[in-house]
């Protein structure tokens, strides 16, 4: 449930954009509704595929064997450099249980560790340095908030040469120059496919898999670092092949055990291809998304050498009962829900980050007991950021913060308000 593309003649995409959005947020919806027949049947498919070539060895779930050699011992890439990891704190909020109603009030940069930064996917259509500063500050006047992260898309770009530029660092945008203003506290939280949309085979993407393995995308990922340090955004938060449990995704992690592997492979040579580029600090966030098929999370967890945040997006909305009101307990304990991910999150030694998360027009509409849950997790545990996905738009069915939400509206400012 993501990705907006920006409405202007360059087709380039802002913090929520436009119609590009719409079609990947449809076929997010409708997976969710069509619950997991849709995965079965892909599952299947791929199965009886996997069954024409067979290569000893190598098992998937399920019995089915892998359809092609695959390399991998050798391609994965050296970690992040160890005086910068021997620095990330273990969570210790898991401990402590502060006051809910005297929220934590966040100050600098997004930290690896509880920093519980407020950030904003804001609704707008307009482009530039003044509109951003506005649709910044109504958020933080009907909330009482202090924002200081922005979650902007890179995604959708065809080639490499566009995916290595993206089009936030352009200053026409805005988002360098509100950057600029506030460099010591204000970041970005970028969402950035593994590939270019040219590559997308969501029905067999072993073979980019294969190629990103191997690292030979990691020249590219490389100079897109380097073009975002130039651009004054090397403090940014990388949301890399965010939500890549989707089948809606461009860099799909794949229906088997062998795809999954290779994703992860490649997210750790493209992780640490960012980090080569000089002058960068990138937090990078590993973010599945809540409401999807239960593909196990280890199978592509790329390793905690490459990940420094691991990121949760999810609504108000049951992934296995979408018509049906569920409380924030019911959804927190669903297949892929809150409970599982803080759990793998400890294991891991990670803090969490909720990338994208919301309320929906329906079931549950104006649902202020669902953000007293989410105040109360990030309050109470080792989060580096959340970031509201304020949408108010006609044709989807996404609840901003405001008029339509008043009961909503409430209870995040007790959460996340006066935090200035």
């Amino acid at each position: 449930m993501r990705k907006w593309r920006h409405a202007d003649t360059s087709c380039h995409n802002s913090v929520i954009g436009t119609m590009f959005e719409y079609r990947r947020r449809q076929q997010s919806d409708i997976s969710v509704w069509l619950g997991r027949s849709v995965m079965v049947v892909i599952t299947t498919v791929s199965i009886i595929l996997m069954a024409v070539v067979i290569v000893p060895g190598t098992t998937f779930a399920g019995g089915a064997t892998e359809r092609t050699t695959v390399k991998t011992t050798n391609t994965l890439s050296a970690p992040r450099d160890t005086t910068t990891t021997s620095s990330t704190p273990t969570p210790t909020t898991t401990t402590t249980t502060p006051d809910p109603t005297t929220p934590s009030k966040p100050g600098g940069l997004i930290a690896i560790g509880p920093s519980r930064s407020e950030c904003l996917g804001p609704n707008f259509d307009d482009t530039g340095l003044g509109a951003v500063n506005a649709v910044v500050a109504k958020f933080e006047a009907e909330t009482h908030s202090s924002v200081s992260c922005l979650s902007a898309y890179l995604n959708g770009e065809p080639t490499w040469i566009k995916w290595e530029h993206p089009w936030i660092t352009s200053p026409q945008y805005g988002y360098t120059g509100w950057i600029a203003e506030q460099p010591e506290r204000r970041q970005l939280v970028l969402q950035v496919d593994l590939i270019p949309s040219s590559l997308e085979n969501v029905g067999d993407p072993i073979g980019w898999e294969q190629s990103c393995a191997a690292g030979d995308f990691n020249s590219f990922a490389t100079a897109l670092g380097t073009n975002l340090v130039a651009a004054g955004l090397q403090n940014s938060v990388l949301r890399l092949g965010a939500e890549m449990n989707g089948i809606w995704e461009e860099d799909f992690v794949g229906t088997t055990i062998v795809e999954q592997h290779l994703w992860a492979t490649c997210f750790a040579n493209e992780a640490t291809a960012l980090r080569q580029a000089t002058g960068e600090h990138f937090l990078i966030d590993w973010n599945p998304n809540a409401c999807v098929e239960d593909i196990p999370l280890g199978n592509y967890y790329p390793g905690d050498a490459y990940v420094d945040i691991v990121g949760l997006d999810l609504f108000d909305v049951s992934c296995q009962y979408p018509r049906t009101r569920r409380t924030f307990q019911q959804l927190a304990g669903e297949v892929l829900g809150l409970d599982t991910f803080e759990a793998f999150a400890i294991a891991h030694k990670k803090p969490m980050s909720l990338p994208e998360w919301g309320l929906k027009a329906y079931p549950n509409g104006d649902d202020p007991e669902y953000i007293d849950g989410i105040g109360a997790t990030v309050a109470r545990r080792d989060f580096a950021f959340q970031s509201y996905f304020n949408v108010n738009v006609k044709i989807r069915p996404y609840l901003a913060l405001g008029p339509d939400a008043p009961l909503a509206l409430k209870a995040f400012k007790k959460w996340f308000g006066d935090r200035s």
